[in-house]
């Protein structure tokens, strides 16, 4: 069964042994615009990727990275289990420490990691509980702990895979991305201008702008102001923390300027906690101190469209 995780950000996919073969697809339907980990546990699989068919076979780990087409066709017999995380969450999956260049090399193109029935057991098959135990959190599962165990275990994925071998052709639009969402991952708490991003990365406005909307269909300050929503939505899920000391953390020494950022980015909220099943606290923090003095109220029904 299907499960979506911080709102349609992450989803995770435990497919049992059947009695027919079943395919599913990257690129649309349950996993569009989403990278993709599969771990085989049992049987032969099948990835139909870039016109050509390779054989998984069990006690395997395979990564199809976002926005490639693909096929996992899973036999009958076959148990495998499908994490696919939105590329929305790449810097938090990925990060920016020393394994980050791994795990973008690893990440970047098909690959496919043959392991013993042993490290299965022992290192994956703990992760995956341990990620279905966290799922099963409806009401506070952590944002936070979902993309470590995945960065886990990407880690240990890499530490399997002659990572070395793997040939990596960025091209400049993925130079100037990857460049970019590390500099977002560090810098998104001080409200930084896209200004200063186009700095650091020593390109215009207009390059910057032109890449993440050809690439991510996105400006550059929504994707900073996704990765600050990302945060905020993690942070009311926290009992002890007030929107004032939020605001502070995230740069906003005004909280009335952090409401009314709040206030137009209502929809996005409003997607991530109710995906998310919110908790009876976040309900009643968001209720009560943002709906005075901007007259922001999260909690009324509202009519939207999904932001991401």
């Amino acid at each position: 069964m299907l499960t979506n995780i911080i709102g349609s950000m992450v989803r995770f996919e435990e497919i049992q042994p059947g009695l027919q073969t079943r395919t599913f697809s990257t690129g649309s339907r349950n996993f569009t615009h989403f990278n993709l980990i599969g771990v085989v546990q049992r049987g032969r699989i099948s990835v139909l990727y870039d016109n050509e068919q390779h054989s998984v076979t069990a006690s395997s780990i395979f990564c199809i990275p976002h926005k490639e087409s693909a096929k996992v066709l899973v036999p009958a017999g076959s148990q495998i289990w499908l994490i696919g995380y939105s590329d929305e969450l790449s810097s938090l999956v990925i990060g920016t420490e020393l394994d980050s260049t791994k795990l973008d090399i690893l990440m970047h193109q098909l690959s496919i990691t043959q392991c013993q029935k042993e490290d299965i057991d022992d290192t994956f098959l703990p992760l995956l509980k341990l990620l279905n135990l966290e799922v099963g959190y409806s009401k506070n599962r952590s944002q936070t702990i979902i993309c470590s165990i995945i960065r886990i275990l990407l880690i240990n994925t890499y530490r399997l895979t002659n990572i070395d071998s793997i040939k990596l052709n960025h091209s400049p639009d993925e130079l100037v991305l990857q460049r970019f969402r590390q500099l977002v991952e560090i810098e998104f708490k001080n409200r930084k201008p896209v200004t200063y991003y186009c700095n650091k990365l020593n390109v215009t406005y207009d390059r910057l702008h032109a890449i993440c909307q050809r690439n991510l269909n996105k400006p550059p300050l929504q994707l900073i102001n996704n990765r600050v929503l990302i945060e905020v939505t993690t942070r009311l899920k926290r009992p002890a923390d007030s929107i004032q000391t939020i605001a502070n953390q995230l740069g906003y020494n005004d909280a009335s300027q952090f409401s009314h950022f709040l206030k137009k980015k209502r929809a996005f909220l409003l997607i991530s906690l109710e995906k998310i099943r919110y908790s009876t606290q976040i309900h009643r923090v968001i209720n009560t101190s943002l709906t005075s003095p901007t007259g922001l109220n999260l909690c009324k029904p509202y009519a939207f469209q999904a932001p991401f």
